[in-house]
């Protein structure tokens, strides 16, 4: 049995190259084929939105098969599930926590993507809630998780592939070559640690709402922390 399979990685690799860098292009004409000003703080979020809806609904038409299945099964067995998501989303926590820790002491810096979520917390706070904590972790969650288990025979391979592409996306989602510092790049190192845990997740259960659920508790609590200075 081969231990790759490449249809199926390449589809996973692909619809997170729509996602980060076609559809923000597409669009991004779009809104200034017909005159509007993206630098406006509105039309901005605006534009983010159609990013993020109209990858949920092509994620949906390309996993309908097991999406609705998966979301019927996680409530059945919320209970359950639902204690696998929190344990591993604390597992997680206190490996970033540590490992940033660790990193700002070394930088005397946070990360780029946490700079610039912090950002869009306290000018956009709707937005943040919205995007960060439901629509952001379904879509990251069958993007560099359920785009990829099938790929792999092998759940180790599945483990580290996905986090660190999972890490790798976060940075390079906050990438700006004039500002760019080689320090940023060991910050893939908190996120991808936190991206296994959320694979770990997943694998136990065989459900994407597990790992989305766990997902859905850090990025509400991150907005919580920065919106109240908890």
């Amino acid at each position: 049995m081969k231990t790759i399979d490449f249809k199926k990685l390449g589809i996973g690799i692909l619809l997170i190259l729509i996602y980060m860098f076609v559809l923000p292009l597409v669009l991004l004409n779009f809104f200034q084929f017909f005159h509007l000003d993206v630098s406006n703080d509105i039309v901005y979020m605006v534009l983010n939105l159609a990013i993020y809806f109209v990858t949920f609904f092509l994620l949906l038409f390309i996993y309908r098969k097991s999406i609705f299945k998966e979301f019927k099964d996680f409530f059945k067995n919320f209970r359950s599930y639902g204690r696998i998501s929190i344990v591993y989303w604390l597992q997680g926590l206190v490996f970033m926590i540590l490992t940033n820790t660790i990193l700002i002491f070394l930088t005397g810096g946070i990360a780029a993507n946490e700079e610039g979520n912090r950002a869009i917390i306290d000018s956009s706070p709707f937005f943040a809630i919205l995007a960060m904590s439901i629509l952001g972790p379904f879509l990251e969650e069958m993007l560099f998780r359920k785009g990829f288990k099938d790929a792999f025979s092998n759940d180790k391979f599945f483990l580290i592939f996905s986090s660190l592409l999972f890490g790798a996306a976060h940075l390079l989602a906050a990438f700006d070559p004039i500002y760019f510092e080689w320090t940023q790049l060991l910050f893939i190192i908190p996120y991808a640690g936190f991206g296994y845990f959320f694979a770990k997740a997943y694998l136990q259960t065989n459900n994407i709402f597990t790992s989305t659920f766990a997902h859905m508790i850090h990025n509400t609590l991150s907005v919580i922390v920065v919106l109240f200075g908890v």
